[in-house]
C-alpha cells in the first residue's frame, strides 16, 4: 500500500460512502424481480463478507478492539440498519424510485431540524428554518 495521511484516507472513504449510498436507489430497481427480503440478505452478506476480508486485510488487532461495542449496541444497530434497507427495498418495490428516495433521504434534514428544537441548549434559529425550506 502507498502511504496516505488521514485527511486524503477519510476523504477517499467518504467518498466512496456517497459513491455506495447513491448507487442503492438505482441499483434497487435494475433488482426488480427479486424480492425485498431476499436482496436485503443478499447484500448484507455480500457486505458481510466484504467486511471479513477487510479484517483479514488488516489483520484484526487493537484497531478491531476500539470498535468493540456491548451487544445492546450492536443488535439494535443490526436491527435498525435491517429495518431501514427491508422498509426501502419494499418501497422501491410499490412506489417509484424518485418518490421513494425522496421520503427516505428527508432524514437527514429531519436530523438536523429536530436537533436543533430538542437540546433545549439550542434553539432553530432563522438559519435552521431557511435551510430546511429552501428549494433544492
Amino acid at each position: 500500500m502507498f502511504p496516505v495521511n488521514s485527511q486524503t484516507r477519510a476523504t477517499i472513504a467518504g467518498a466512496v460512502a456517497v459513491l455506495l449510498w447513491s448507487s442503492l436507489a438505482p441499483l434497487t430497481v435494475v433488482a426488480h424481480g427479486i424480492p425485498p427480503l431476499q436482496l436485503l440478505a443478499t447484500t448484507f452478506g455480500i457486505a458481510f463478507f466484504c467486511g471479513l476480508s477487510w479484517v483479514a486485510l488488516v489483520g484484526g488487532g487493537p484497531g478491531l478492539q476500539r470498535l468493540w461495542q456491548p451487544f445492546g449496541y450492536f443488535a439494535f444497530t443490526v436491527a435498525a440498519l435491517f429495518g431501514y434497507h427491508a422498509l426501502y427495498f419494499t418501497a422501491l418495490t410499490f412506489a417509484p424510485a424518485p418518490q421513494a428516495s425522496l421520503v427516505a433521504y428527508l432524514w437527514p434534514l429531519l436530523i438536523v431540524l429536530f436537533a436543533a428544537l430538542g437540546t433545549g441548549q439550542e434553539c432553530a434559529r432563522r438559519a435552521h428554518i431557511l435551510g430546511g425550506v429552501a428549494p433544492r
